[in-house]
């Protein structure tokens, strides 16, 4: 085997010190610029909430942005530092776009609805929202995805073309809502007393709203009994509670004619 000439030796040890330097200048900004992308990213959600211009939700969407924009300045001073020509690789990134796009088309689409979601605000974080086959609290919009946490604390990742391209019924989004039950009466009961019980006991639930009136109606006359439909108004927060707590008391104080 030939041996190197002391040129050729010195050349490849300078190559090699000079692809060493390079390489780990490289890694070093690769690092620095992870680092600074999740630095940037709570920096950002933590400016915004001091001086309160924008919701949960906001904030979660312009830190991931951020990151991502961090992340992708530091790609390109990574490649720079090695010696890639960026207007190449951005050349070769617009021929390839097309077929990038096209792969990637369920991701730009989940993309492009964070967006509109963010733009149309047909949610925030907090609002229980039912739509999809979905349901639960908004806990973070993303870039590309949705956390949702359903009643029993499971956490559920949702694309945002998902969320943008079902009909939603926000639970949260008026400060109000109302409740209906039907309680089935027998006829033996006596309609005004029954119905009587009941007002009195709306009236005596501190949550349950003078406005809108209650309502407390016949309905449909079955076989043995007949239908009391009961319909009140309360804060959103409490559906739930005074639904229960209501059905419980006419079931207490109440003949109903159950099976």
């Amino acid at each position: 085997m030939p041996e190197l000439s002391s040129t050729s030796l010195a050349y490849l040890t300078e190559l090699g010190m000079l692809w060493g330097s390079n390489g780990a200048w490289a890694l070093l900004i690769l690092v620095l610029g992870w680092i600074a992308a999740g630095w940037a990213e709570r920096a950002l959600k933590s400016g915004l909430a001091r001086v309160r211009v924008a919701d949960d939700m906001l904030r979660g969407f312009f830190g991931s942005l951020t990151r991502w924009v961090v992340l992708a300045v530091t790609g390109i001073a990574v490649l720079e530092r090695l010696g890639v020509q960026t207007t190449s690789v951005v050349a070769i990134m617009g021929a390839a776009g097309l077929a990038v796009g096209l792969a990637l088309q369920g991701t730009l689409s989940n993309l492009a609805a964070g967006v509109m979601l963010l733009l149309f605000r047909p949610f925030k974080v907090g609002d229980g929202i039912e739509g999809g086959g979905l349901a639960g609290k908004i806990k973070e919009v993303s870039l590309f995805h949705t956390q949702l946490v359903t009643g029993d604390n499971i956490q559920v990742i949702v694309p945002n073309a998902t969320l943008w391209n079902a009909a939603l019924r926000n639970l949260s989004f008026y400060p109000t809502r109302k409740v209906e039950i039907v309680a089935p009466v027998p006829y033996g009961a006596g309609a005004d007393r029954t119905l009587d019980t009941i007002k009195a006991l709306i009236k005596a639930d501190s949550r349950i709203l003078a406005e809108p009136a209650p309502a407390v109606t016949l309905g449909k006359f079955n076989d043995r009994t007949v239908d009391v439909s009961v319909a009140v108004w309360c804060a959103s927060g409490d559906v739930g509670a005074v639904k229960s707590d209501l059905m419980a008391a006419i079931w207490r104080e109440c003949p109903l004619g159950l099976p």
